[in-house]
């Protein structure tokens, strides 16, 4: 089995980060989305817009967070999560973003990302937590619920000019994410 390592993001990271995001849309949400907004995602606007996060992030540690999966020194997946400066959902917490490539889903990576941003935000001062989903993301919402997390709401939104529906999941308490995190088996290993 592979190793995979959990690290801080830095800057430099800022392109991997984009691709896997743009790449997570692109094979998630297909059908879901209009094709042509999918193959116009600019990569290098993504790429800006992760640079600018990065760098102001040490600035911000104690209220954001982002953390990239490495093996073998590429970059499989990141999670992004910040302590909200007003509760949301009666939550104080968000997970801003987590992706995994596609060929690297369904082996605890994941999982281990989730159980890793739950506990900075504990650091951050945080005892709960929101995550967003499209409504349409079916194995997202299974892993969430896997994981104990409850609809919170279910809401229309607008992005870029498309009408969607996110669902929002929560977590009262941070602590029950990462014993569900690490209570769940790993689905297969790579190789």
């Amino acid at each position: 089995m592979k190793e995979i390592q959990l690290r801080r993001a830095t800057v430099a990271d800022a392109e991997a980060i984009a691709a896997i995001r743009i790449e997570g849309w692109r094979t998630t949400y297909r059908g879901m989305i209009p094709d042509s907004y999918l193959d116009e995602m600019d990569m290098n606007e993504n790429v800006l817009h992760w640079r600018t996060i990065l760098q102001a992030l040490p600035a911000k540690e104690d209220s954001l967070c982002v953390y990239v999966a490495v093996s073998e020194d590429e970059i499989v997946g990141f999670v992004s999560a910040m302590k909200l400066p007003e509760p949301k959902l009666g939550k104080d917490g968000e997970i801003n973003a987590i992706y995994i490539r596609p060929q690297w889903q369904r082996c605890g990576i994941g999982k281990r990302m989730l159980h890793k941003a739950a506990r900075s935000l504990q650091a951050m001062g945080c005892t709960s937590c929101v995550i967003w989903v499209i409504d349409g993301n079916a194995q997202a919402r299974n892993f969430y619920e896997e994981l104990g997390g409850e609809i919170l709401i279910e809401q229309d939104f607008s992005w870029d000019g498309l009408d969607l529906t996110e669902v929002g999941y929560g977590w009262n308490d941070l602590s029950v994410m990462m014993a569900s995190a690490d209570a769940l088996p790993f689905p297969r290993a790579m190789q």
